[in-house]
């Protein structure tokens, strides 16, 4: 006990030290607990917030009626399809496309874009038959010979030349519509005459306009022959048709030379032969006056005779008969000296080829190259063909052979037919093939 003693007493300020220390730690963690409950005790403080009153804006009521009507979609209307098979090579499907009237060519143009290649398709253009000739095209010429030698009763004479007419006209009646056409009329020394200024669609109104234009073309003789019988309306070609190689046009090569400059397809020459496509390189030599005038009293005679076979012809009510120039003088007066003639170029198949195919570069540019709503049927602009049906004689059934070369040339056909029978025969031909 007395070491304990003389220890405290000995370490006394160091013990009182230490209590201190004790109560001071105590202290400070009452302190801190203290504070530490009164801040998360504290309550947080809540905002209110007023509410505001906003004015509403009222609505304006239209002041323009307004009437929306609903458009009535038509239904659709049931059309006839064609199946157009590829012809390309390699394997297609079938491709089904509307029929399109008349225009089998396609849309647009198969040359120049439209479709691209529409001719692979299976497109093809319009078709016609004209006395058995079959051609194709958008934009068909047809030219007919008004000239007396067409009349002649070897070739059949008047009724002949009605029936040509009227085959034409049926002809011209069985286009589509949207097939583009006109007819010129040439005669012997009186030019050429058309309907229509420029090509014109084929419609039943147009047809019927030539009908009536050509119904009193040639009817009777007596009344005179030529471009002078064709009916009301009509224009006579003025316009300057020559073209390199040719130095003049005249008969059917005027009317042909129109035909490139309106930039046809097709063209169709219905005459009786190569006609005076010729002109004169030296004049002829002089003939005395006796002569010619003994020469122009057996003209006279001969019209005299005619005249007279006429009456007779009429009275036995028969058509009559037409003769002119040196043919109507051979008929009555055989053995007749004629005046001297003057020496002539006549015109080849090559250049009347060569005069077309410069006609219609010359016109190219000035002339649209397509239809309506067709395409053009040939890979180029400048394709085109022309056709021959020339009436002749049935007793010798001589056919011109320039008009052979010339269709050649020209992408064409020829045809002949010798006189009435030979028509008639056509024309039964193709009754019982429509079942008329």
């Amino acid at each position: 006990m007395s070491g304990k003693k003389r220890f405290l007493t000995k370490h006394a300020k160091s013990s009182a030290a230490l209590v201190s220390l004790g109560i001071h730690a105590v202290l400070i963690l009452v302190a801190l607990s203290f504070v530490a409950v009164t801040v998360i005790t504290k309550e947080e403080q809540v905002f209110e917030a007023k509410p505001v009153n906003r004015p509403k804006m009222q609505l304006k009521k239209l002041q323009v009626p307004v009437n929306i009507k609903k458009k009535k979609t038509p239904k659709p209307k049931l059309r006839k399809r064609i199946v157009v098979q590829s012809k390309m090579n390699k394997t297609m499907p079938d491709i089904k496309m509307p029929e399109i009237t008349g225009v089998k060519g396609g849309l647009g143009s198969a040359g120049a874009g439209g479709l691209g290649g529409a001719g692979s398709l299976g497109f093809s253009m319009p078709e016609m038959n004209v006395f058995g000739i079959k051609g194709k095209g958008e934009k068909v010429f047809i030219i007919l010979d008004s000239t007396p030698w067409i009349m002649y009763d070897e070739l059949g004479g008047i009724p002949a030349y009605t029936l040509i007419k009227d085959e034409l006209i049926r002809i011209l009646g069985e286009l589509n519509p949207t097939v583009l056409f006109n007819v010129a009329v040439y005669g012997h020394g009186t030019g050429t005459y058309t309907f229509f200024p420029q090509l014109v669609p084929a419609s039943s109104a147009n047809v019927a306009k030539v009908e009536a234009w050509l119904k009193p073309l040639n009817a009777v003789q007596a009344d005179g022959y030529g471009t002078r019988t064709l009916g009301a309306g009509g224009i006579k070609v003025d316009e300057d048709l020559v073209m390199e190689p040719l130095v003049n046009v005249n008969h059917w090569s005027e009317p042909l030379m129109l035909a490139m400059r309106q930039q046809v397809d097709t063209v169709f020459l219905l005459s009786s032969g190569w006609g005076h496509l010729l002109y004169e390189k030296e004049p002829a030599k002089q003939w005395s006056e006796s002569k010619m005038a003994k020469f122009r009293e057996i003209q006279q005679k001969a019209k005299e005779k005619l005249a007279e076979e006429n009456r007779q012809r009429k009275a036995n009510g028969q058509p009559e008969r037409v003769l002119v120039g040196s043919s109507l003088i051979v008929e009555y007066f055989p053995g007749t000296e004629f005046p001297p003639q003057p020496i002539h170029h006549w015109y080849t198949p090559k250049e009347i080829a060569e005069a077309c195919m410069n006609q219609r570069k010359a016109s190219a540019s000035r002339t649209p190259t397509q239809s309506g709503l067709g395409s053009r049927s040939r890979n180029s602009k400048d394709a085109f063909s022309f056709n021959v049906v020339q009436f002749v004689s049935e007793t010798d059934g001589a056919e011109e052979e320039r008009f052979k070369k010339l269709s050649d040339i020209l992408n064409g056909e020829y045809r002949s037919l010798p006189g009435l029978a030979a028509i008639e025969s056509y024309l039964d031909s193709g009754r019982k093939k429509t079942g008329e």
